[in-house]
């Protein structure tokens, strides 16, 4: 049986019932003895034809105007459910009886204005539990959909997480390779380093936050490791300031470095030189990265390649509305600007 019928059925059941304990109720009111006889239950099921008719005419405007906020215009169909539901009543008692039991004597206990209270109350309470139960369906369909969006950007942050790996290592290896080809005694030094930037990489971020300050470290090393491969005139510089080691989503910043290595310093410009600056204070985190362009291929900082891209799309995801992210391509430089703001407790 499908999630969907057995929903139908239990409505169905739960109206029955609804309906046939309101019968019971008002024949305990009407019975005219000591216990609840046939008669009593009868004109107890007469009497529930004006409620009945009342109530799930109510439900139709219910749908029709209150879901569409038309409030106006179901206060005047309910009103006029009111008046038709007293006068059913009233036609019930008058006509209809007679008409099918014309052996039965039955004479409503009730006047046109009491029988009009009646319904309205009937009115109020179906109404109240529609819209309560529509509430809780609104809500768990919120729920419903918020836990499938969180698991579909999970599931791309880890897409996200899962391209730097493969990247980094590529460019890590390139360090090794090159060291190899000179036969260069630092080598078995290197592959330490690498060991240990990569145990980071791999496990250590796939937390979901990890502390500012083991950040920094990892971007040290990795500075480190790059500068076997650049030439000892190259400028690299990196200052750091944390006031306050707040928690941040990892490798957020190791792209945005590798890029400038990738772009800046392997380039055939003189003055090579790449600037990195990160400051943390009570509001914000701040960091900055510029590094020159090299003068043959002047597209290779493309603000829009897949480095950029997978932090632009992180930091959305991991930081929406709490993020500045700039890109300054000019001629002979390239520099990314980007503010995160603390979460605020």
């Amino acid at each position: 049986m499908s999630i969907l019928n057995k929903y139908k059925i239990n409505r169905i059941l739960f109206h029955v019932l609804f309906w046939v304990l309101s019968i019971l109720a008002f024949a305990f009111i009407f019975k005219l003895s000591d216990s609840i006889s046939r008669l009593d239950i009868i004109y107890s099921i007469f009497f529930h034809i004006a409620v009945f008719t009342g109530v799930y005419l109510n439900f139709f405007g219910i749908k029709k105007w209150v879901i569409k906020n038309c409030y106006f215009r179901y206060s005047v169909f309910a009103i006029t459910i009111i008046a038709f539901a007293a006068f059913l009543n009233h036609y019930t008692f008058e006509v209809l009886v007679d008409l099918v039991l014309p052996d039965y004597y039955f004479v409503s206990q009730f006047n046109f204005g009491e029988t009009a209270v009646i319904i309205t109350v009937y009115l109020i309470i179906t109404t109240a539990t529609k819209l309560s139960k529509s509430w809780f369906e609104l809500q768990r369909m919120n729920q419903r959909m918020v836990k499938e969006e969180k698991e579909k950007l999970d599931s791309e942050l880890h897409n996200l997480k899962a391209q730097i790996n493969p990247h980094f290592l590529f460019n890590s290896l390139n360090v090794i390779y090159s060291l190899a080809l000179k036969n260069d005694k630092l080598t078995a030094e290197v592959v330490l380093k690498l060991s240990d930037i990569l145990r980071y990489v791999i496990y250590d971020s796939t937390q979901d936050k990890v502390t500012l300050d083991s950040e920094v470290s990892l971007l040290k090393k990795y500075i480190e490791l790059q500068k076997y491969r650049v030439e000892d005139s190259a400028a690299i510089s990196f200052i750091s300031n944390i006031e306050e080691d707040v928690k941040i989503a990892p490798l957020i910043f190791l792209t945005l470095v590798e890029n400038s290595f990738k772009h800046g310093i392997k380039s055939d410009t003189e003055n090579v030189f790449i600037n990195i600056t990160l400051n943390s204070d009570a509001e914000k985190i701040t960091f900055e990265i510029e590094n020159n362009k090299s003068k043959t291929n002047t597209n290779s900082s493309n603000p829009n390649g897949l480095g950029l891209e997978n932090i632009k799309r992180r930091l959305m995801i991991q930081y929406p509305d709490r993020h500045k992210f700039e890109v300054y391509d000019s001629k002979d430089t390239f520099k990314v600007c980007l503010e995160i703001e603390h979460e605020k407790s």
